[in-house]
């Protein structure tokens, strides 16, 4: 009898977000040295975009598709953890350089064709570092620890 595969236990392990990253930089980094214009779908929670762009221009759905064309693509970079962008967004084309981790690119495409897919998602890490900062603050003060003991004891 054949075992059943978890894939999602694949796909959120350490070994699959390392072949994404590689296979992101392969992908993306033989574009850039063909000149080949692209287009990448990209989770946009772990994206830094420097300026931030106001939410009045854009704002972002959980997944968005960039056009690595024109200016755009003059601009990228690559290295083995990043891609790096700058971009016009909105009306009045508003400019923000973009640091996209590799592990982050969902789709890899020439126009309508898909050259790579990933079913690796993101976790932000700033995110879950804040939430942890501001639960240590709240359990660092002594007030804030004897009324979560109360409300554990009224529980049970």
């Amino acid at each position: 009898m054949e075992e059943r595969v978890e894939l999602n236990k694949i796909f959120k392990s350490k070994a699959y977000e390392e072949l994404v990253k590689k296979n992101n930089y392969n992908t993306i980094e033989f574009l850039l040295r063909e000149g080949i214009e692209f287009s990448i779908v990209a989770y946009t929670n772990v994206i830094d975009f420097e300026p931030p762009i106001p939410k009045e221009i854009i704002e972002f759905d959980k997944l968005a598709l960039f056009l690595i064309a024109n200016y755009t693509f003059e601009s990228a970079k690559i290295d083995e953890d990043n891609f790096y962008i700058e971009a016009g967004f909105g009306v009045e084309n508003f400019g923000s350089f973009l640091t996209i981790p590799l592990e982050a690119i969902h789709q890899i495409l020439i126009k309508d064709t898909i050259l790579t897919i990933s079913y690796f998602e993101p976790i932000n890490k700033k995110e879950i570092l804040e939430k942890l900062d501001s639960m240590s603050i709240l359990l660092n003060n002594p007030e804030n620890l004897k009324l979560l003991k109360k409300k554990k004891r009224n529980k049970s």
